[in-house]
């Protein structure tokens, strides 16, 4: 399959690698359709991340369909999904307390992990959320407007507070 690489600092390639395996048991593979880009991904093409490490396929803000499912998952192959890049351990406190967005071994496609600037990747189905009529290429524009809204839904702090 094709991907784009950044091999190092300023410093991407268009290459083959295999194709991803078949899904385990709660993971599904995804045609990836499209990919946002934003800050994260110049810093990481600028050398700038702190939490990365080269080489690093890229991409987060991910729509795509689902080609394969592995045991005991429940979207259908064709469907149209997007993708959340934050891959949590679903076991330490964070998780077990429900906010897997703070867990404490959390891996986020395209920075810990190799991302969705590819054809196809591998990901846990609780990762999927169907498209619901959304097109493809505004599927992939999901996770930066969730980022917003959650911040939206926030109670101010109180004068003082440290946040």
């Amino acid at each position: 399959m094709k991907a784009v690489l950044c091999r190092s600092p300023g410093d991407l390639v268009l290459e083959d690698r295999p194709a991803p395996e078949a899904p385990p048991p709660g993971w599904a593979l995804v045609a990836v359709s499209h990919v946002g880009i934003c800050g994260t991904d110049y810093h990481i093409f600028e050398g700038k991340h702190p939490f990365l490490a080269y080489p690093r396929i890229m991409g987060h803000e991910v729509s795509g369909t689902i080609v394969e499912t592995g045991d005991g998952v429940d979207l259908a192959v064709g469907e149209p999904v997007v993708i959340n890049p934050y891959l949590s351990c679903g076991k330490c406190i964070a998780c077990r307390h429900g906010k897997p967005n703070c867990c404490l071994r959390i891996e986020v496609l395209g920075v810990h992990r190799d991302g969705a600037m590819c054809e196809q990747i591998l990901v846990p189905a609780q990762n999927l959320y169907p498209a619901n009529g959304l097109s493809l290429a505004d599927a992939a524009a999901v996770e930066f407007l969730a980022i917003g809204a959650h911040a939206d839904r926030r109670p101010p702090a109180d004068p003082g507070a440290r946040t």
